[in-house]
């Protein structure tokens, strides 16, 4: 079975880009991937600790940088930046928003990553997903059909300090009385598929839906919304609570659901490490699916369930190959000069500059049809 894998990121810390091709292509290798997106996530580096200032304005250039390198199979979806905006001037932050989306799509981007339902992006941004401030740019992506998959709330026992791990909480996902409620959540994304009802819009890991069967079906009312299987593993596992019900949703939605796994350029440390860590999602979601075996998943037990072939072969890779089509072309011209800008300001000795460096001289060889990057792991 062919695969495309629709939902990976490109995190800067301590791999290079050039390292990066290498490890992206043994993988693609070892699970299949044919085809690929590259989710761009430029005011995320870990949750719980986004800060504008600290908007890290090379990660859409280095997702436009895997879709080229891996052309004609990459695409890559741009993310929203927040930095040198005053977030409280609604109608600036509106303007700006459009302004962005506008040039993604013109530079060649295939679609947008929002991190804005994440609990920690939506109380720090202070909006609802329903609110104005994004009417212009959710107005634009409808008209144009310009794919937008949301990271939206996160598992619900993250609201509750006794359920949440220690680990969790270090990161920044126990979510107290100062952030919305889970429900607030779903609701607010009824709202603006009310307002934008033609969006392709896709949610991220179920949308952590799993959790609330009726929100799932209401959300699936609309006609052009989909969802992405990334895990955790706790949206797979609530299934099992009613099994028969979700195998016929499965069934019901196949043409609606896609295969994603929140891969990203783990560093190389050592063998068995690596092979591990980024085996741990590829496997839960191949597995759950495709087998109907017993496998373990960082510890949790799980069966698959067998779905059927046509099923897995719409989820697996044909329906982003009809939600994106052909990769958008890439105006190289454009990150060449925003990698020139970027060097100008970068560390010296910074892994930034170097990566900077690197994407430039290597946009400038995609132009002329001349990159080539062989060095395996």
């Amino acid at each position: 079975m062919k695969i495309f894998d629709g939902h990976l990121h490109t995190f800067r810390f301590k791999v290079p880009v050039r390292e990066s091709i290498g490890l992206y292509k043994r993988q693609f290798e070892r699970f299949g991937i044919e085809k690929m997106a590259f989710l761009a996530l430029p005011c995320d580096a870990v949750p719980g600790r986004i800060e504008w200032d600290k908007t890290d304005l090379s990660d859409n250039i280095r997702a436009m940088y895997f879709k080229g390198v891996f052309s004609p199979n990459g695409y890559a979806y741009a993310g929203l930046e927040y930095k040198g905006l005053d977030v409280k001037d609604k109608k600036a932050v509106a303007e700006d928003l459009l302004r962005q989306v506008k040039e993604y799509k013109r530079v060649g981007y295939d679609g947008m990553k929002m991190y804005e339902g994440h609990p920690n992006h939506r109380k720090l941004l202070g909006y609802s997903l329903d609110d104005e401030i994004f009417d212009p740019y959710y107005d634009y992506c409808e008209k144009e059909g310009f794919p937008i998959i949301m990271h939206l709330a996160n598992p619900p026992y993250m609201w509750d300090k006794d359920k949440v791990s220690d680990y969790w909480k270090a990161r920044g996902c126990y979510f107290d009385e100062t952030y919305p409620p889970f429900a607030r959540f779903h609701e607010e994304i009824i709202k603006r598929l009310t307002k934008n009802p033609e969006l392709r819009f896709s949610l991220a890991h179920w949308g952590f839906l799993t959790f609330d069967k009726t929100a799932m079906e209401k959300f699936m009312s609309f006609e052009n919304t989909m969802l992405d299987v990334t895990p955790g593993g706790e949206t797979f596992y609530e299934m099992y609570s009613d099994l028969e019900y979700w195998l016929a949703f499965l069934e019901k939605y196949a043409d609606r659901i896609t295969y994603g796994t929140d891969t990203y350029n783990f560093e190389y440390d050592n063998e068995e490490n690596w092979v591990r860590n980024t085996g741990n999602r590829p496997n839960l979601v191949q597995n759950f699916f495709l087998t109907e075996k017993e496998f373990d998943y960082i510890g949790t037990k799980f069966k698959g369930i067998g779905l059927k072939k046509e099923c897995c072969q719409k989820i697996f890779y044909d329906n982003l190959c009809n939600l994106l089509k052909e990769p958008k072309a890439i105006d190289y011209d454009h990150f060449i000069a925003k990698c020139e800008k970027l060097l100008q300001a970068a560390d010296a000795e910074s892994l930034d500059r170097y990566n900077l460096w690197c994407m430039k001289n290597d946009f400038e060889s995609m132009k002329k049809g001349t990159f080539v990057y062989d060095k395996k792991f």
